[in-house]
């Protein structure tokens, strides 16, 4: 479960977050909404750890306890980078992701996974670089990397950005998938209609603050 209690976040003379509270429990869409420019990113980029919050406090509890370091818990897709390296081809950058987390993974593991994204062709899983890739081609490689990461809580900031349909009904499925065993998931997108069958917890950031 990730807690988040009173957070603030701001610049010298521009507050940008107050007050933010709420808790992320294991099963639970959060679907957070609001404004361009309200701080919907800031916020998911503070939740990953990335910037530091000026106020409150984010705690990921595991079995009822504490954890320290929150952020291994947590697999984050950014709104515009991908986390890719585009001299890199598919395989490349997948195995290279899931060494980072510790967790070496099989190639069949892999190419299994690029299959189900409907990147599996050999001419593109390997000695294409994914600098190559089309967005939305781009965009199915990130949720790729972030369904093998196995981590309970997945931060995606407009995930749904140039994929077609048949990308959107992936998502929906590795979403279903996470959230029934027990993962969460904070989203931030602005196409709610692919959201709604998961029921998800709606807060949205008004006046730098989250409401729910």
């Amino acid at each position: 479960m990730l807690q988040v209690k009173n957070l603030n976040f701001g610049y010298k003379f521009r507050p940008i977050l107050r007050g933010v509270g709420f808790e992320l429990k294991p099963g639970e869409l959060l679907h957070i909404t609001g404004p361009n420019g309200c701080g919907k990113t800031t916020l998911m980029s503070i939740l990953a750890g990335l910037i530091r919050e000026t106020g409150g406090t984010i705690t990921y509890v595991h079995e009822g306890q504490a954890c320290k370091d929150r952020r291994s818990y947590i697999e984050y897709l950014p709104a515009e980078a991908n986390g890719l390296y585009g001299k890199m081809d598919a395989m490349d950058n997948l195995r290279f992701w899931m060494s980072l987390r510790g967790h070496p993974t099989q190639d069949q593991t892999i190419v299994d996974e690029l299959k189900m994204w409907s990147l599996d062709h050999p001419l593109i899983r390997k000695n294409f670089p994914v600098e190559k890739f089309s967005t939305g081609m781009k965009r199915r490689l990130s949720l790729a990397r972030v369904h093998l990461s196995n981590t309970p809580v997945w931060l995606l900031d407009e995930p749904l950005y140039g994929l077609d349909i048949k990308g959107i009904e992936q998502f929906q499925a590795i979403l279903r998938e996470h959230l029934d065993r027990g993962g969460s998931a904070a989203v931030v997108s602005h196409d709610t209609a692919p959201l709604q069958p998961f029921n998800p917890t709606e807060y949205r950031i008004e006046k730098r603050e989250v409401k729910g």
